[in-house]
């Protein structure tokens, strides 16, 4: 675009290699992790109507996340000893969640068994037969990879962020990105799931 006109719009490649159909300019994809700036945003809306701060604790909004817990690696001299757990310095706070600092991975490593039986193990939550808070709030159980503030770990922060917008706003997560993001944008084809009439 230039100076507020489309100046070139074009489609590339193919929207289905094995079918060889072009790419259309109207073609739907998965966002996938993009959806992660989708709810930033929708904090950082929250934030400017002071219905949160970036200091606030994610147990403000949902209490399960008040005492957590961090996964000690053993010690060098003791390779094969058990992992501990210890309890963590401080609160995880909005600001953790947004700059992924809050020490909440995907459930992988030392205690990717724990991840496992608690059915909160790696990023898809499409496949779950519950609502995501309850899944939150189970999560918040577990022991982290790191102290908050203290290291970052690509996580399931912005899914405890998605809960805290909930809480925060009063609103489902897919409707407040409806009314206060994607309608205003326009963003007409961005939802969660697609529409049986998009297909």
């Amino acid at each position: 675009a230039r100076n507020g006109k489309v100046a070139h719009l074009q489609s590339y490649g193919r929207r289905d290699i094995e079918k060889n159909a072009p790419m259309q300019r109207d073609s739907i994809f998965r966002i996938a992790s993009m959806s992660k700036a989708v709810t930033s945003v929708a904090a950082l809306i929250l934030l400017e109507e002071g219905k949160l701060l970036l200091s606030d604790p994610v147990s403000k909004f949902i209490p399960a996340y008040k005492n957590t817990t961090v996964a000690v690696p053993p010690p060098v001299a003791a390779p094969n000893s058990p992992v501990a757990v210890v309890p963590a310095k401080r609160e995880i706070t909005v600001r953790d969640l947004l700059t992924h600092t809050s020490g909440v991975s995907y459930g992988s490593g030392p205690t990717e068994a724990q991840y496992k039986a608690a059915n909160i193990w790696m990023w898809y939550f499409a496949d779950k037969d519950e609502p995501i808070l309850p899944v939150i709030e189970r999560l918040a159980s577990l022991p982290f990879d790191a102290q908050p503030g203290e290291k970052y770990v690509y996580g399931f922060n912005t899914d405890i962020l998605g809960a805290v917008v909930e809480k925060a706003s009063g609103m489902p997560l897919d409707e407040f990105f409806r009314a206060r993001v994607f309608e205003p944008l326009k963003m007409v084809d961005t939802s969660f799931f697609l529409p049986p009439a998009e297909r």
